[in-house]
Protein backbone atom coordinates (compact mmCIF):
# COMPACT_ATOMS: atom_id res chain seq x y z
CA UNK A 1 0.00 0.00 0.00
CA UNK A 2 1.10 3.55 -0.84
CA UNK A 3 -0.32 6.68 0.47
CA UNK A 4 -1.25 9.40 -2.26
CA UNK A 5 -3.83 12.14 -2.73
CA UNK A 6 -6.84 10.67 -4.80
CA UNK A 7 -9.73 13.85 -5.80
CA UNK A 8 -11.68 14.93 -3.46
CA UNK A 9 -15.19 13.19 -4.25
CA UNK A 10 -12.95 9.90 -3.88
CA UNK A 11 -11.98 11.04 -0.20
CA UNK A 12 -15.66 12.05 0.98
CA UNK A 13 -16.47 8.56 -0.21
CA UNK A 14 -14.27 6.28 1.28
CA UNK A 15 -14.91 8.55 4.91
CA UNK A 16 -18.77 7.91 4.33
CA UNK A 17 -18.30 4.14 3.89
CA UNK A 18 -16.07 4.28 6.99
CA UNK A 19 -18.37 6.38 9.45
CA UNK A 20 -21.37 4.46 8.15
CA UNK A 21 -19.55 0.96 8.82
CA UNK A 22 -20.86 -1.52 11.95
CA UNK A 23 -17.11 -0.89 13.36
CA UNK A 24 -18.10 2.69 13.93
CA UNK A 25 -21.90 2.29 14.58
CA UNK A 26 -21.23 2.64 18.39
CA UNK A 27 -19.04 5.55 18.32
CA UNK A 28 -20.06 9.22 17.57
CA UNK A 29 -17.26 10.82 18.99
CA UNK A 30 -14.93 8.71 16.47
CA UNK A 31 -17.65 9.64 13.71
CA UNK A 32 -17.10 13.24 14.18
CA UNK A 33 -13.49 13.70 15.08
CA UNK A 34 -13.02 11.53 11.31
CA UNK A 35 -15.34 13.79 9.31
CA UNK A 36 -13.30 17.02 10.70
CA UNK A 37 -10.05 15.85 10.09
CA UNK A 38 -10.81 14.96 6.71
CA UNK A 39 -13.06 18.00 5.77
CA UNK A 40 -10.61 20.50 7.50
CA UNK A 41 -7.91 18.30 5.33
CA UNK A 42 -9.83 18.80 2.35
CA UNK A 43 -10.51 22.51 2.72
CA UNK A 44 -6.69 23.22 2.90
CA UNK A 45 -7.25 23.43 6.74
CA UNK A 46 -4.52 20.57 7.94
CA UNK A 47 -2.75 23.70 9.68
CA UNK A 48 -5.49 24.11 12.35
CA UNK A 49 -4.98 20.27 13.20
CA UNK A 50 -3.85 20.82 16.55
CA UNK A 51 -5.29 19.39 19.79
CA UNK A 52 -6.38 22.34 21.05
CA UNK A 53 -8.56 23.67 17.73
CA UNK A 54 -9.49 19.69 17.97
CA UNK A 55 -10.73 19.60 21.30
CA UNK A 56 -12.77 23.45 20.98
CA UNK A 57 -14.63 22.43 17.46
CA UNK A 58 -14.84 18.79 18.11
CA UNK A 59 -15.74 18.19 21.67
CA UNK A 60 -16.87 21.42 22.80
CA UNK A 61 -13.85 22.13 24.84
CA UNK A 62 -13.71 26.14 25.82
CA UNK A 63 -10.43 28.78 25.62
CA UNK A 64 -9.33 27.37 28.75
CA UNK A 65 -8.54 23.76 27.51
CA UNK A 66 -4.91 23.03 28.46
CA UNK A 67 -4.12 19.72 26.07
CA UNK A 68 -0.85 19.23 28.18
CA UNK A 69 -3.80 18.26 31.35
CA UNK A 70 -6.36 17.07 29.56
CA UNK A 71 -5.88 14.02 27.20
CA UNK A 72 -9.19 13.75 25.75
CA UNK A 73 -7.69 14.35 22.43
CA UNK A 74 -5.30 12.35 22.57
CA UNK A 75 -7.71 9.56 23.87
CA UNK A 76 -10.24 9.78 20.95
CA UNK A 77 -7.38 9.76 18.11
CA UNK A 78 -6.16 6.63 19.75
CA UNK A 79 -9.64 4.95 20.05
CA UNK A 80 -10.26 6.23 16.35
CA UNK A 81 -7.02 4.58 15.14
CA UNK A 82 -8.40 1.47 16.74
CA UNK A 83 -11.30 1.56 14.79
CA UNK A 84 -9.73 2.84 11.89
CA UNK A 85 -7.73 -0.55 12.09
CA UNK A 86 -10.92 -2.75 12.70
CA UNK A 87 -12.69 -1.84 9.99
CA UNK A 88 -10.13 -2.27 7.62
CA UNK A 89 -9.51 -5.49 9.08
CA UNK A 90 -13.21 -6.61 8.50
CA UNK A 91 -16.18 -4.91 5.98
CA UNK A 92 -13.22 -2.60 4.87
CA UNK A 93 -10.89 -4.74 3.50
CA UNK A 94 -11.58 -4.85 -0.21
CA UNK A 95 -11.96 -0.80 0.13
CA UNK A 96 -9.27 1.00 -2.46
CA UNK A 97 -8.60 3.96 -0.92
CA UNK A 98 -7.97 3.74 3.08
CA UNK A 99 -8.32 6.78 6.00
CA UNK A 100 -5.21 6.72 8.11
CA UNK A 101 -4.55 8.87 10.77
CA UNK A 102 -0.56 8.34 11.57
CA UNK A 103 0.38 8.26 15.17
CA UNK A 104 1.91 11.89 15.97
CA UNK A 105 -0.04 13.61 13.69
CA UNK A 106 -3.60 14.39 13.49
CA UNK A 107 -3.77 15.29 9.65
CA UNK A 108 -4.98 12.48 7.65
CA UNK A 109 -3.37 10.44 4.86
CA UNK A 110 -4.88 8.49 1.76
CA UNK A 111 -3.46 5.00 1.30
CA UNK A 112 -4.29 3.05 -1.92
CA UNK A 113 -4.92 -0.75 -1.24
CA UNK A 114 -3.21 -1.60 -4.19
CA UNK A 115 -1.11 -0.07 -7.26
CA UNK A 116 -4.32 -0.09 -9.08
CA UNK A 117 -5.75 2.43 -6.46
CA UNK A 118 -3.25 4.78 -6.79
CA UNK A 119 -3.04 4.83 -10.63
CA UNK A 120 -7.14 5.54 -10.87
CA UNK A 121 -6.97 9.44 -11.37
CA UNK A 122 -9.68 10.69 -12.82
CA UNK A 123 -8.80 11.52 -16.71
CA UNK A 124 -9.59 15.26 -15.96
CA UNK A 125 -7.22 16.57 -18.61
CA UNK A 126 -8.76 17.21 -21.99
CA UNK A 127 -7.50 15.17 -24.29
CA UNK A 128 -6.80 16.74 -27.82
CA UNK A 129 -8.25 14.77 -31.27
CA UNK A 130 -5.65 14.01 -33.79
CA UNK A 131 -5.87 16.81 -36.28
CA UNK A 132 -5.26 16.68 -40.11
CA UNK A 133 -2.30 16.72 -41.57
CA UNK A 134 -1.06 20.47 -41.62
CA UNK A 135 -3.88 21.56 -39.11
CA UNK A 136 -3.20 23.03 -35.81
CA UNK A 137 -5.03 20.87 -32.67
CA UNK A 138 -6.43 23.15 -30.81
CA UNK A 139 -5.57 23.50 -27.22
CA UNK A 140 -7.85 23.86 -24.07
CA UNK A 141 -9.28 27.97 -23.91
CA UNK A 142 -6.55 27.88 -19.99
CA UNK A 143 -3.49 27.15 -22.17
CA UNK A 144 -4.39 29.17 -25.33
CA UNK A 145 -5.18 31.95 -23.05
CA UNK A 146 -2.00 31.64 -21.02
CA UNK A 147 0.33 34.21 -21.41
CA UNK A 148 3.57 33.21 -19.57
CA UNK A 149 2.59 34.79 -16.40
CA UNK A 150 1.37 31.76 -14.73
CA UNK A 151 3.88 29.14 -16.00
CA UNK A 152 6.43 31.62 -14.84
CA UNK A 153 4.87 31.39 -11.31
CA UNK A 154 4.38 27.38 -11.26
CA UNK A 155 7.68 26.65 -12.16
CA UNK A 156 10.19 29.47 -12.28
CA UNK A 157 10.15 31.33 -8.81
CA UNK A 158 12.60 33.67 -9.84
CA UNK A 159 16.29 32.70 -9.68
CA UNK A 160 17.28 35.42 -7.16
CA UNK A 161 20.18 33.20 -6.05
CA UNK A 162 21.21 31.41 -8.89
CA UNK A 163 24.95 32.34 -9.76
CA UNK A 164 25.81 32.90 -13.60
CA UNK A 165 28.68 30.38 -13.04
CA UNK A 166 26.31 27.55 -13.57
CA UNK A 167 25.92 28.57 -16.92
CA UNK A 168 29.23 27.90 -17.59
CA UNK A 169 29.50 25.12 -15.33
CA UNK A 170 26.39 23.33 -16.96
CA UNK A 171 28.07 23.75 -20.58
CA UNK A 172 31.09 22.65 -19.85
CA UNK A 173 29.71 19.30 -18.27
CA UNK A 174 27.68 18.28 -21.33
CA UNK A 175 30.51 18.92 -23.52
CA UNK A 176 29.12 22.94 -24.43
CA UNK A 177 28.84 21.61 -28.70
CA UNK A 178 27.06 18.28 -28.38
CA UNK A 179 23.99 17.70 -30.26
CA UNK A 180 20.65 17.06 -28.29
CA UNK A 181 18.90 14.84 -29.88
CA UNK A 182 14.98 15.48 -31.16
CA UNK A 183 12.37 14.50 -28.95
CA UNK A 184 9.50 13.16 -29.50
CA UNK A 185 5.72 12.66 -27.39
CA UNK A 186 5.77 8.93 -28.54
CA UNK A 187 9.33 8.49 -26.50
CA UNK A 188 7.77 9.87 -23.29
CA UNK A 189 7.93 6.13 -21.27
CA UNK A 190 4.24 4.71 -20.25
CA UNK A 191 3.73 4.53 -16.12
CA UNK A 192 4.48 1.07 -15.84
CA UNK A 193 7.92 1.13 -18.12
CA UNK A 194 9.39 3.85 -16.14
CA UNK A 195 9.31 1.91 -12.79
CA UNK A 196 12.34 0.69 -12.68
CA UNK A 197 13.68 1.21 -8.99
CA UNK A 198 12.32 2.60 -6.01
CA UNK A 199 12.13 6.39 -5.05
CA UNK A 200 15.02 5.77 -2.32
CA UNK A 201 17.94 4.70 -4.91
CA UNK A 202 17.45 8.72 -6.29
CA UNK A 203 18.59 10.28 -2.78
CA UNK A 204 22.20 10.18 -3.79
CA UNK A 205 21.35 12.33 -6.74
CA UNK A 206 20.58 15.57 -4.78
CA UNK A 207 22.47 17.79 -2.51
CA UNK A 208 23.03 15.91 1.22
CA UNK A 209 22.49 18.25 4.13
CA UNK A 210 23.74 17.28 7.63
CA UNK A 211 21.97 18.54 11.21
CA UNK A 212 24.59 19.38 13.84
CA UNK A 213 23.68 20.95 17.34
CA UNK A 214 26.77 22.38 18.57
CA UNK A 215 26.30 22.84 22.37
CA UNK A 216 22.90 21.61 24.23
CA UNK A 217 21.62 25.21 24.97
CA UNK A 218 18.19 25.05 24.80
CA UNK A 219 17.97 27.88 22.24
CA UNK A 220 20.23 26.02 19.54
CA UNK A 221 17.97 22.22 20.41
CA UNK A 222 14.77 24.91 19.53
CA UNK A 223 16.25 26.14 16.53
CA UNK A 224 17.14 22.23 15.40
CA UNK A 225 13.81 21.68 15.98
CA UNK A 226 12.59 23.96 13.52
CA UNK A 227 15.47 22.77 11.02
CA UNK A 228 14.21 19.87 10.81
CA UNK A 229 10.34 20.78 10.08
CA UNK A 230 12.04 23.13 7.70
CA UNK A 231 14.39 21.13 5.67
CA UNK A 232 12.69 17.85 5.47
CA UNK A 233 10.24 19.58 2.85
CA UNK A 234 12.09 20.58 -0.02
CA UNK A 235 12.78 17.81 -2.64
CA UNK A 236 15.59 19.14 -4.16
CA UNK A 237 17.63 18.05 -1.28
CA UNK A 238 18.01 14.98 0.50
CA UNK A 239 17.56 16.02 4.35
CA UNK A 240 19.70 13.59 7.02
CA UNK A 241 18.49 14.69 10.44
CA UNK A 242 21.51 14.26 12.35
CA UNK A 243 25.33 15.30 12.13
CA UNK A 244 27.88 13.45 9.81
CA UNK A 245 30.11 10.89 11.59
CA UNK A 246 32.81 12.65 9.78
CA UNK A 247 33.89 15.93 8.94
CA UNK A 248 36.36 15.07 6.92
CA UNK A 249 36.50 16.20 3.74
CA UNK A 250 37.96 12.84 2.21
CA UNK A 251 35.27 10.68 3.43
CA UNK A 252 32.74 12.95 1.79
CA UNK A 253 31.52 14.01 -1.90
CA UNK A 254 31.44 17.50 -2.71
CA UNK A 255 27.49 17.52 -2.83
CA UNK A 256 27.53 17.09 1.10
CA UNK A 257 26.87 20.02 3.16
CA UNK A 258 25.97 20.85 6.93
CA UNK A 259 24.20 23.25 8.74
CA UNK A 260 25.59 23.77 12.48
CA UNK A 261 23.80 25.03 15.22
CA UNK A 262 26.01 26.49 18.02
CA UNK A 263 24.51 28.63 20.90
CA UNK A 264 26.35 29.18 24.35
CA UNK A 265 23.54 30.89 25.78
CA UNK A 266 19.60 30.76 25.60
CA UNK A 267 19.36 33.97 23.66
CA UNK A 268 21.56 33.62 19.79
CA UNK A 269 22.25 30.81 18.04
CA UNK A 270 25.07 31.37 15.38
CA UNK A 271 23.84 29.27 12.12
CA UNK A 272 26.78 28.06 9.80
CA UNK A 273 25.83 25.95 6.28
CA UNK A 274 29.59 24.47 4.84
CA UNK A 275 30.31 22.50 2.43
CA UNK A 276 32.31 18.96 3.94
CA UNK A 277 34.68 18.16 1.48
CA UNK A 278 35.99 21.52 0.62
CA UNK A 279 35.03 23.06 3.97
CA UNK A 280 33.75 26.23 1.98
CA UNK A 281 31.55 27.96 4.44
CA UNK A 282 28.22 28.94 2.50
CA UNK A 283 26.48 30.62 5.03
CA UNK A 284 27.14 32.70 8.16
CA UNK A 285 24.31 33.85 10.13
CA UNK A 286 23.21 34.42 14.07
CA UNK A 287 19.43 33.96 14.54
CA UNK A 288 17.99 35.20 18.27
CA UNK A 289 15.83 33.05 19.90
CA UNK A 290 15.25 34.16 23.23
CA UNK A 291 11.38 35.39 23.83
CA UNK A 292 10.78 35.67 20.39
CA UNK A 293 7.28 34.23 19.26
CA UNK A 294 7.23 30.76 17.35
CA UNK A 295 6.20 31.84 14.13
CA UNK A 296 9.26 34.82 13.84
CA UNK A 297 11.59 31.86 14.32
CA UNK A 298 10.07 29.85 11.65
CA UNK A 299 9.82 33.23 8.96
CA UNK A 300 13.47 33.62 9.49
CA UNK A 301 14.61 29.78 8.93
CA UNK A 302 11.89 29.98 5.61
CA UNK A 303 13.54 33.06 4.80
CA UNK A 304 17.43 31.23 5.12
CA UNK A 305 15.88 27.39 3.67
CA UNK A 306 14.54 29.09 0.86
CA UNK A 307 17.50 31.25 0.08
CA UNK A 308 19.75 27.69 0.08
CA UNK A 309 17.85 24.87 -0.86
CA UNK A 310 15.87 25.60 -4.14
CA UNK A 311 17.79 24.78 -7.62
CA UNK A 312 17.59 28.47 -7.47
CA UNK A 313 19.37 29.10 -3.91
CA UNK A 314 23.33 28.90 -2.91
CA UNK A 315 23.62 25.38 -2.04
CA UNK A 316 23.28 24.75 -6.25
CA UNK A 317 25.15 27.59 -7.12
CA UNK A 318 28.02 25.90 -5.09
CA UNK A 319 27.44 22.42 -6.60
CA UNK A 320 27.91 23.91 -9.87
CA UNK A 321 31.00 26.62 -8.96
CA UNK A 322 32.68 23.23 -7.65
CA UNK A 323 32.10 21.37 -10.76
CA UNK A 324 29.87 18.50 -8.64
CA UNK A 325 26.74 17.90 -10.58
CA UNK A 326 25.51 14.65 -10.68
CA UNK A 327 23.06 13.52 -14.01
CA UNK A 328 20.32 14.78 -11.67
CA UNK A 329 21.49 17.87 -10.54
CA UNK A 330 22.48 19.04 -13.89
CA UNK A 331 19.19 18.28 -15.48
CA UNK A 332 17.75 20.35 -12.39
CA UNK A 333 20.19 23.66 -13.74
CA UNK A 334 18.93 23.15 -17.07
CA UNK A 335 15.63 23.49 -16.07
CA UNK A 336 16.25 26.88 -14.23
CA UNK A 337 17.92 28.46 -17.00
CA UNK A 338 14.86 27.33 -19.37
CA UNK A 339 12.70 28.95 -16.71
CA UNK A 340 14.84 32.07 -16.25
CA UNK A 341 14.60 32.60 -20.67
CA UNK A 342 11.83 29.85 -22.14
CA UNK A 343 13.21 29.12 -25.54
CA UNK A 344 12.70 26.13 -27.84
CA UNK A 345 16.35 25.16 -27.57
CA UNK A 346 16.62 25.26 -23.91
CA UNK A 347 13.53 23.28 -23.82
CA UNK A 348 14.46 20.88 -25.86
CA UNK A 349 18.12 20.83 -24.02
CA UNK A 350 16.54 20.26 -20.30
CA UNK A 351 13.42 17.93 -21.78
CA UNK A 352 16.05 15.44 -23.35
CA UNK A 353 18.33 15.33 -20.18
CA UNK A 354 15.04 14.64 -17.57
CA UNK A 355 13.71 12.31 -20.06
CA UNK A 356 17.02 10.30 -20.36
CA UNK A 357 17.24 10.06 -16.51
CA UNK A 358 13.96 8.93 -15.81
CA UNK A 359 14.22 5.93 -18.77
CA UNK A 360 17.19 5.31 -17.24
CA UNK A 361 18.37 3.29 -13.83
CA UNK A 362 16.92 5.74 -11.40
CA UNK A 363 13.45 7.35 -11.19
CA UNK A 364 13.15 10.36 -9.32
CA UNK A 365 9.91 12.49 -8.37
CA UNK A 366 11.55 15.79 -8.77
CA UNK A 367 12.21 14.92 -12.38
CA UNK A 368 8.92 13.84 -13.26
CA UNK A 369 7.29 16.80 -12.03
CA UNK A 370 9.38 18.90 -13.92
CA UNK A 371 9.00 16.93 -16.99
CA UNK A 372 5.00 17.41 -16.07
CA UNK A 373 5.79 21.69 -16.22
CA UNK A 374 7.77 21.28 -19.20
CA UNK A 375 5.17 18.74 -21.43
CA UNK A 376 2.64 21.66 -20.77
CA UNK A 377 5.33 24.75 -21.62
CA UNK A 378 5.84 22.33 -24.84
CA UNK A 379 2.22 22.76 -25.48
CA UNK A 380 1.63 26.27 -24.72
CA UNK A 381 4.51 27.72 -26.88
CA UNK A 382 3.78 24.87 -30.07
CA UNK A 383 8.03 23.62 -29.66
CA UNK A 384 8.73 21.84 -32.98
CA UNK A 385 10.78 18.98 -31.16
CA UNK A 386 7.75 18.16 -28.85
CA UNK A 387 4.80 18.48 -31.23
CA UNK A 388 2.67 16.50 -30.54
CA UNK A 389 2.57 16.74 -27.16
CA UNK A 390 -0.69 16.26 -24.99
CA UNK A 391 -1.90 17.32 -21.69
CA UNK A 392 -2.90 13.42 -21.39
CA UNK A 393 1.17 12.71 -21.60
CA UNK A 394 1.73 15.50 -18.91
CA UNK A 395 -0.75 14.16 -16.54
CA UNK A 396 0.41 10.74 -16.85
CA UNK A 397 3.99 12.49 -16.13
CA UNK A 398 2.62 14.52 -13.15
CA UNK A 399 1.23 11.05 -11.56
CA UNK A 400 4.08 9.14 -11.76
CA UNK A 401 5.90 12.10 -9.64
CA UNK A 402 2.77 11.81 -7.25
CA UNK A 403 3.52 7.84 -7.34
CA UNK A 404 6.70 8.33 -6.79
CA UNK A 405 6.60 11.29 -3.81
CA UNK A 406 3.01 10.96 -2.21
CA UNK A 407 4.17 13.71 0.00
CA UNK A 408 6.32 15.56 -2.54
CA UNK A 409 5.21 19.76 -2.70
CA UNK A 410 6.92 19.28 -5.74
CA UNK A 411 4.82 16.54 -6.96
CA UNK A 412 1.80 18.06 -6.00
CA UNK A 413 2.28 21.22 -7.45
CA UNK A 414 3.46 19.70 -10.69
CA UNK A 415 -0.55 18.22 -10.68
CA UNK A 416 -2.31 21.14 -9.94
CA UNK A 417 -0.31 23.14 -12.60
CA UNK A 418 -1.59 20.40 -14.92
CA UNK A 419 -5.42 20.08 -14.18
CA UNK A 420 -5.11 24.08 -13.83
CA UNK A 421 -4.80 23.82 -17.70
CA UNK A 422 -7.59 21.51 -17.87
CA UNK A 423 -11.18 21.91 -17.07
CA UNK A 424 -11.03 21.33 -13.43
CA UNK A 425 -9.72 24.63 -11.51
CA UNK A 426 -11.18 23.46 -8.62
CA UNK A 427 -9.38 20.35 -8.49
CA UNK A 428 -6.23 22.01 -9.72
CA UNK A 429 -6.47 24.67 -6.72
CA UNK A 430 -6.84 21.51 -3.92
CA UNK A 431 -3.70 20.42 -5.29
CA UNK A 432 -1.65 23.47 -5.34
CA UNK A 433 -3.21 24.10 -1.82
CA UNK A 434 -1.45 20.84 -0.64
CA UNK A 435 1.44 21.62 -2.00
CA UNK A 436 1.76 24.74 -0.25
CA UNK A 437 0.96 22.92 3.39
CA UNK A 438 3.60 19.83 2.38
CA UNK A 439 6.10 22.60 3.35
CA UNK A 440 5.11 25.96 4.42
CA UNK A 441 9.53 26.77 4.94
CA UNK A 442 9.31 27.28 0.77
CA UNK A 443 8.35 31.30 0.46
CA UNK A 444 8.64 30.50 -3.26
CA UNK A 445 5.81 28.02 -3.03
CA UNK A 446 4.22 30.11 -0.54
CA UNK A 447 3.85 33.11 -2.96
CA UNK A 448 3.11 30.91 -5.93
CA UNK A 449 0.09 29.50 -4.04
CA UNK A 450 -0.87 33.74 -2.44
CA UNK A 451 -0.56 34.72 -5.85
CA UNK A 452 -2.61 32.02 -7.80
CA UNK A 453 -5.64 32.93 -5.07
CA UNK A 454 -5.65 36.05 -5.35
CA UNK A 455 -5.79 35.37 -9.49
CA UNK A 456 -8.61 33.06 -9.12
CA UNK A 457 -10.26 35.87 -7.01
CA UNK A 458 -9.67 34.42 -3.17
CA UNK A 459 -8.36 37.62 -1.88
CA UNK A 460 -9.05 37.13 1.69
CA UNK A 461 -7.19 33.90 1.65
CA UNK A 462 -4.84 34.82 -0.88
CA UNK A 463 -3.51 37.79 0.09
CA UNK A 464 -2.25 37.22 3.77
CA UNK A 465 -0.14 34.22 2.24
CA UNK A 466 1.71 36.36 -0.26
CA UNK A 467 1.95 39.01 2.71
CA UNK A 468 3.98 36.60 5.02
CA UNK A 469 6.22 35.45 1.93
CA UNK A 470 6.94 39.06 1.08
CA UNK A 471 7.93 40.16 4.99
CA UNK A 472 9.80 37.01 5.84
CA UNK A 473 11.41 36.83 2.55
CA UNK A 474 14.71 39.26 2.43
CA UNK A 475 14.50 39.32 -1.34
CA UNK A 476 12.45 38.46 -3.33
CA UNK A 477 11.07 39.18 -7.24
CA UNK A 478 8.88 42.48 -7.59
CA UNK A 479 5.77 39.89 -9.17
CA UNK A 480 5.40 39.22 -5.21
CA UNK A 481 4.87 42.75 -4.81
CA UNK A 482 2.30 43.35 -7.35
CA UNK A 483 0.24 40.42 -6.90
CA UNK A 484 0.14 41.53 -2.89
CA UNK A 485 -0.56 45.18 -4.03
CA UNK A 486 -3.80 43.50 -6.40
CA UNK A 487 -4.58 41.96 -3.17
CA UNK A 488 -4.86 44.68 -1.20
CA UNK A 489 -6.38 47.05 -3.52
CA UNK A 490 -9.54 44.06 -3.86
CA UNK A 491 -9.59 44.35 0.12
CA UNK A 492 -9.36 48.31 0.27
CA UNK A 493 -6.19 48.16 2.26
CA UNK A 494 -4.84 51.39 0.01
CA UNK A 495 -2.18 52.65 1.95
CA UNK A 496 -0.99 48.93 2.43
CA UNK A 497 -1.47 48.45 -1.53
CA UNK A 498 0.61 52.02 -2.47
CA UNK A 499 3.79 50.57 0.13
CA UNK A 500 3.74 47.44 -1.91
CA UNK A 501 4.07 49.05 -5.28
CA UNK A 502 6.51 51.67 -4.63
CA UNK A 503 9.15 48.91 -4.65
CA UNK A 504 8.21 48.75 -8.53
CA UNK A 505 8.94 52.12 -9.16
CA UNK A 506 12.07 51.39 -11.50
CA UNK A 507 10.20 48.90 -13.69
CA UNK A 508 9.14 50.22 -16.54
CA UNK A 509 6.28 47.45 -17.17
CA UNK A 510 3.10 48.93 -17.77
CA UNK A 511 1.04 46.47 -15.49
CA UNK A 512 3.32 47.67 -13.10
CA UNK A 513 3.09 51.25 -13.71
CA UNK A 514 -0.88 50.65 -14.25
CA UNK A 515 -1.23 49.48 -10.90
CA UNK A 516 0.82 52.40 -9.70
CA UNK A 517 -2.08 54.75 -11.39
CA UNK A 518 -4.38 53.37 -9.90
CA UNK A 519 -3.54 52.85 -6.15
CA UNK A 520 -1.97 56.47 -6.76
CA UNK A 521 -5.67 57.47 -8.33
CA UNK A 522 -7.63 56.33 -5.46
CA UNK A 523 -5.31 57.67 -2.69
CA UNK A 524 -5.89 60.92 -4.46
CA UNK A 525 -2.27 61.48 -4.97
CA UNK A 526 -2.39 63.79 -7.71
CA UNK A 527 1.24 64.65 -9.00
CA UNK A 528 1.99 61.30 -8.73
CA UNK A 529 -1.09 60.80 -11.19
CA UNK A 530 0.24 63.20 -13.59
CA UNK A 531 4.02 61.90 -13.50
CA UNK A 532 2.57 58.36 -13.97
CA UNK A 533 0.08 59.01 -16.95
CA UNK A 534 3.11 60.73 -18.81
CA UNK A 535 5.60 57.61 -18.86
CA UNK A 536 2.54 55.44 -19.28
CA UNK A 537 1.50 56.94 -22.16
CA UNK A 538 5.11 57.70 -23.84
CA UNK A 539 6.62 54.32 -22.52
CA UNK A 540 3.84 52.21 -23.00
CA UNK A 541 1.64 52.69 -26.39
CA UNK A 542 0.63 49.20 -26.81
CA UNK A 543 -0.71 48.81 -23.38
CA UNK A 544 -2.76 51.94 -23.70
CA UNK A 545 -4.33 50.76 -27.09
CA UNK A 546 -5.94 47.85 -25.40
CA UNK A 547 -5.82 47.34 -21.70
CA UNK A 548 -8.65 44.91 -21.54
CA UNK A 549 -7.36 43.06 -23.61
CA UNK A 550 -3.82 42.78 -21.18
CA UNK A 551 -5.71 41.94 -18.33
CA UNK A 552 -7.80 39.30 -19.92
CA UNK A 553 -5.27 38.00 -22.04
CA UNK A 554 -3.96 37.46 -18.06
CA UNK A 555 -6.71 35.71 -17.14
CA UNK A 556 -7.46 38.47 -14.31
CA UNK A 557 -10.95 38.11 -12.55
CA UNK A 558 -13.30 39.85 -13.69
CA UNK A 559 -14.42 41.90 -10.58
CA UNK A 560 -10.27 42.92 -10.40
CA UNK A 561 -10.31 43.60 -14.18
CA UNK A 562 -13.26 46.00 -13.70
CA UNK A 563 -11.87 48.27 -10.81
CA UNK A 564 -8.54 48.51 -12.62
CA UNK A 565 -10.49 49.88 -15.76
CA UNK A 566 -12.40 52.16 -13.96
CA UNK A 567 -9.74 53.45 -11.85
CA UNK A 568 -7.90 54.00 -15.04
CA UNK A 569 -10.56 55.75 -16.86
CA UNK A 570 -10.57 58.06 -13.90
CA UNK A 571 -7.45 58.63 -13.74
CA UNK A 572 -7.77 59.96 -17.17
CA UNK A 573 -5.54 57.36 -19.08
CA UNK A 574 -8.37 55.92 -21.09
CA UNK A 575 -11.43 57.87 -22.88
CA UNK A 576 -14.12 57.56 -20.68
CA UNK A 577 -16.35 56.06 -23.86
Amino acid sequence: MRSFMPPAAQIREALQRVVSSDAFARSERARDLLRYLVEQDLAGHADRLKGYSIAVDVFGKDASFDPSTDTVVRVQAGRLRELLQQYYAGEGAHDLVRITVPRGSYVPLYVAADDDAALAFPETASVETPAEEGQVTSLSPRISAADGRRSWIAYGFGALFLAGVMVGTVLQWGGGSKAVPEVQAADVPSVPQAMKSGPSSVRQQLPAIYLKVAGKSEAAETLAAVFRRGLAGFDTVSFIAREPDSLSGSTHPKTDFVFTLKSDADDVVHIELQNIASGTVLLSRNLEVKDRPQNQIEDEVADLLTSVTPVSGILFAGVAQDGAETPLIRCLILNELFYRNPNATAHQEVYACLQEFVTGELTSSLAYSELAGLHMQAIAARYEHLKDASEAQALAFARMAVQFGPNSPYAHRSMGYVLSRSSTPDEAMRWTRKAYELNMFDLGMAASYGYELIFDGLYDEGTPILKRAVQAASAHPPWWDYGLALGQLMRNELREAANAVSVLSASPRAHYRALRLVVAHELDRQSEVEGLLEQIRVGNKSFVADPLGFFRRGLYPEDLTERLMQSLTHAGLLDAS
